[in-house]
């Protein structure tokens, strides 16, 4: 049988265009979506007893339009293509813009290359298997559960970033199969002789049953794979735009960065090499790294390396597996380096999404999901891009709801440990005048009412690493307002009536605790506003209303008052209510539920934890007065 190109019939059934929903799934940003699925493929296939990384290669290269085999049968289906769909403006356009592009003398391409991967088995027979899928498959995958991809489409992501939908594959497998195939996919046409149309997708292969060729393919003349094993595809008529390579290594380091840290992934794109050594300089390289992806890279790249200055924490869901969670605080000077969101990856260590605002505070955080049954669960939601979670791709309503409600448990216990962090570190400096700082909850909570999880609460295992040199101290200073001489009489008239009503003199507040100072008449008791502290406000769990305040006093008083008041964006305060509290860990002495009475000592830090009547998340002000 002869090696050639055949555009096999459709049987007078279905007509195929040019823009099909797999096509389309990665039309949106076409270079990245085609390192992303590169690379999560080849790790996929990484050799069990693999010694070192996977490697990956993205070499661009020009050939004479000679080279390419057949080239011209692939001129003619275009043109055929083209006669078919005359009437139609939008696929006879994007037809003549591949004429346009194959006529040329000179015929850009891109080689992806991996090594240290399985190659793709079954080229020299079998349906049930690799080649198989990659070849003639479109939604089928037998990928493990431990594996980035899993819907079969990801395939389609080379053919967007060809001028004229041609991808040719070469594979040498650890059995020593070796094979090679062409793919060039267009839309239906009439065939010569009948009125029957193709299936809109050609084949260079063997025989009329497309098969593969047998050997090794290769189109680019500085390259020799030498019988090693793994994958090589060809873009033919590759677009290839000025900024191709940093749109490359953008979204390989924004989505395998991890991959890369951990040494299970290599990558030269070009003549750039992306390995752990050399990562250091590559990530603040601004020619390199394209300016939507800088912060991401960066971020990721010292939460995964400045162990010193970085939180740990292991969050265990019994019975599903654990997930590992980084955070880094940023100072002053570096907080436009902080995303504030979580980076979400799974193993084998490929980003997922980004959790966004999880806190207004300087930082970033990063939660990898280890190899496990919780890793499994949501590999099984994904979307095809591996870029979200999406709960209504399961069709039974409980197992939804269950999945649903694991996903927004680990979301709140990530959120719980980054606020703990936040709110007890000694590290942070801002000077962000007037309002508290909250930690929002996901899009996903407002999608209704979440059944309860079927988890107990996961447990928590904390490792707290000390900076000495990234962290400084952060608060939220304290506006002042006017009603202060109100205020105070306010409060020294509670201050006698609650003295009245309990009939002693002595202070029941925490700390530093004296009696006999309040004394009985009413001009004993003087009331003035401690100014110039700060004080950050976060939310510690936004459903039980639980907020904490956090400060260093700059003064030594007997006997202090906190009101805490909520802020509406026309400025207008609302006081807050504290229905329950603790100061320091003991008990706070709570008076009317409107203020929180206690000792302080200068450079003394005061951390409050209250229960408040607000349902919702609030811009606050903060005052303490003393009472002499």
């Amino acid at each position: 049988m002869e090696n050639t190109w055949r555009f096999p019939g459709n049987g007078y059934t279905q007509d195929q265009g040019l823009d099909t929903s797999d096509m389309e799934t990665f039309k949106k940003d076409p270079i990245a979506s085609l390192a992303r699925e590169l690379c999560q493929n080849s790790i996929d296939a990484r050799r069990q007893n693999a010694k070192g990384p996977v490697r990956i290669e993205f070499k661009s290269f020009s050939i004479k339009r000679g080279d390419i085999p057949q080239v011209e049968l692939i001129e003619k289906q275009i043109l055929a293509c083209k006669e078919t769909w005359s009437t139609n403006k939008k696929i006879s356009d994007q037809l003549e813009k591949m004429i346009e592009q194959i006529k040329k003398e000179k015929i850009s391409c891109l080689r992806i290359s991996d090594f240290n991967t399985k190659g793709l088995v079954g080229v020299s027979g079998g349906d049930n298997t690799p080649w198989h899928y990659m070849i003639h498959g479109s939604g089928l995958s037998n990928k493990a559960a431990t594996s980035g991809g899993s819907k079969g489409i990801g395939k389609f992501a080379t053919f967007v970033t060809s001028y004229f939908n041609t991808v040719f594959y070469s594979t040498v497998t650890e059995e020593k199969e070796k094979g090679y195939q062409g793919i060039c996919k267009l839309c239906s046409a009439k065939q010569e002789g009948t009125t029957e149309k193709t299936i809109g997708i050609g084949y260079f292969g063997s025989s009329v049953k497309n098969e593969p060729i047998s050997g090794e393919f290769n189109l680019d003349k500085t390259f020799k794979r030498s019988g090693k094993t793994g994958t090589d595809i060809f873009v033919l008529g590759f677009k290839n735009p000025s900024s191709w390579k940093a749109d490359i290594i953008s979204k390989i380091l924004e989505s395998f960065i991890s991959a890369i840290i951990f040494e299970d992934l290599e990558v030269v794109v070009d003549d750039v090499l992306l390995n752990k050594e050399n990562l250091g300089n590559i990530v603040y390289d601004e020619g390199l790294i394209n300016k939507p992806s800088r912060k991401s890279v960066i971020s990721q790249y010292l939460l995964l390396t400045d162990v010193e200055h970085r939180f740990e924490d292991t969050i265990d869901f019994k019975g599903l597996g654990q997930a590992k969670l980084y955070l880094m605080e940023f100072n002053s000077e570096n907080e436009h380096l902080a995303t504030n969101g979580c980076v979400m990856i799974r193993y084998p260590l490929m980003k997922i999404r980004d959790i966004e605002k999880i806190t207004t505070l300087p930082c970033s955080a990063m939660c990898i999901i280890e190899d496990n049954k919780l890793n499994a669960m949501l590999r099984n939601i994904e979307n095809p891009q591996h870029t979200n979670w999406e709960f209504n791709r399961i069709e039974e309503d409980a197992k939804r709801a269950e999945v649903r409600s694991i996903y927004k448990q680990l979301l709140d216990e990530i959120r719980t440990i980054i606020s703990g962090h936040l709110i007890s570190s000694d590290s942070f400096q801002t000077e962000v005048a007037g309002a508290g700082n909250f930690i929002p909850g996901d899009d996903e909570e407002k999608n209704g009412d979440l059944q309860k999880g079927i988890l107990d609460t996961p447990s928590i295992t904390t490792k707290k690493v000390k900076s000495t040199e990234l962290k400084l101290k952060a608060y939220v200073a304290d506006e002042n307002g006017d009603e202060e001489i109100e205020i105070e009489e306010r409060i020294r008239k509670e201050l006698e009536e609650h003295q009245r009503k309990t009939g002693n003199n002595s202070k029941p507040g925490t700390g530093d605790r004296r009696e006999g100072h309040f004394g009985t008449a009413r001009s004993t008791i003087k009331v003035s506003e401690l100014k110039g502290m700060s004080y950050r406000l976060m939310c510690i769990n936004k459903k039980l209303r639980m907020y904490a305040i956090v400060f260093t006093s700059d003064f030594e008083e007997r006997d202090v008052m906190l009101e805490l008041y909520a802020l509406d964006d026309s400025g207008a305060k609302t006081q807050v209510l504290i229905l329950a509290g603790t100061i320091n860990g003991e008990q706070a002495h709570i008076i009317n539920r409107k203020r929180i009475q206690f000792s302080i000592r200068k450079n003394q830090k005061i951390k409050i934890e209250m229960i408040t009547d607000q349902t919702e998340l609030f811009s606050s002000e903060v005052r303490v007065y003393a009472c002499r």
